[in-house]
């Protein structure tokens, strides 16, 4: 995470908060001096017992919202610094023009900054990569993971 010319006034580390598919991961603390580095692979998995159709999991990934937080530890329960939010199909699966790679490799997108934060918006560099699978229920169904 980029924020050229910004420092933080207060010292406590940050770490990134990822909320998709009704999960949340969280990275590792890293000190509060942009830019900000997290080296870390954070893996969703879920399963839709209930879907056969592609169809219908696209529709089910636009309703679904990919939330990532900026957040600084700050007692008592920390400090959001900024967030993103963008339905999950378009996070998973970006637009081919608003990527540089493939498939959503090195993407990089402006965070909101919250009231809070002072200076300019910051900058997330990431990458995502999505596997589907179909599966054969015991009962002849398949679903979708």
């Amino acid at each position: 995470i980029t924020c050229p010319g910004v420092l933080l006034k207060d010292k406590e580390e940050v770490y990134l908060s990822v909320s998709v598919l009704g999960q949340y991961k969280r990275t590792q603390c890293v000190p509060a001096a942009f830019p900000l580095f997290f080296q870390e692979k954070l893996v969703f998995e879920k399963v839709f017992a209930d879907i056969a159709d592609p169809g219908d999991l696209v529709e089910l990934l636009e309703f679904d919202t990919a939330v990532l937080e900026l957040i600084q530890l700050i007692p008592p329960v920390g400090r959001i610094l900024a967030t993103y939010e963008e339905n999950t199909r378009d996070f998973l699966f970006p637009d081919p023009k608003l990527t540089r790679g493939h498939h959503g490799l090195d993407r990089e997108i402006l965070m909101k900054r919250s009231s809070s934060f002072t200076g300019i918006a910051p900058k997330l560099r990431f990458s995502t990569s999505s596997l589907i699978t179909e599966r054969l229920l015991g009962s002849g169904r398949s679903h979708v993971q």
